[in-house]
């Protein structure tokens, strides 16, 4: 039986790691195993001060155990891609690896008051936003949908942490591979 593997850099907070951990597996109904993942300092850009998630992503696939699903990783660190300022997640559409960041989840990060509920949710979403483009859904048009793209912070706050009746159809019709 193939399970969705869920892992996590040495910095990440171990609560909010269980916490999305128990929400992705209820919520795509696959058994989860969880694995620790190494640091990703190789993938620093000093001149951005952020860490490039291709880099990451290019690890992910190489370390994704020949027996799972798909490898989601969770990373407290803040990650872009060249042509984009910062990145929430980034997901090999149709492939076998997805990175979250928590970083700009965090109300902190814009100087607000720490809210571990608010941070959650929105934690929730992005994770299973970059599973579903692991298993081909596509950005959807329904703005409530978990798979409906967020460029911004307040748009991951628009979103259910739920996917659309029309993206559940995708995946139920075999897309789950």
């Amino acid at each position: 039986m193939k399970y969705l593997c869920l892992g996590a850099t040495p910095e990440t907070d171990p609560g909010a790691l269980a916490a999305i951990g128990q929400f992705l597996a209820a919520e795509l109904d696959l058994p989860l195993r969880r694995i620790d993942l190494p640091a990703v300092d190789f993938a620093f850009d000093a001149g951005r001060k952020q860490y490039a998630s291709i880099a990451v992503l290019e690890m992910l696939r190489r370390l994704c155990p020949d027996d799972a699903l798909r490898l989601v990783a969770v990373t407290e660190r803040d990650l872009f891609i060249p042509v984009l300022t910062f990145v929430f997640g980034h997901a090999q559409l149709g492939g076998r690896a997805a990175v979250v960041s928590l970083a700009r989840l965090r109300q902190e990060f814009y100087g607000l008051e720490p809210n571990r509920d608010i941070f959650l949710d929105r934690a929730r979403k992005e994770v299973l936003h970059e599973t579903g483009h692991t298993f081909g859904l596509v950005h959807c048009p329904e703005r409530s949908c978990a798979m409906s793209l967020s460029t911004r912070v307040q748009q991951i706050d628009q979103k259910r942490a739920a996917l659309c009746p029309a993206c559940v159809r995708q995946l139920s019709k075999g897309v789950m591979t």
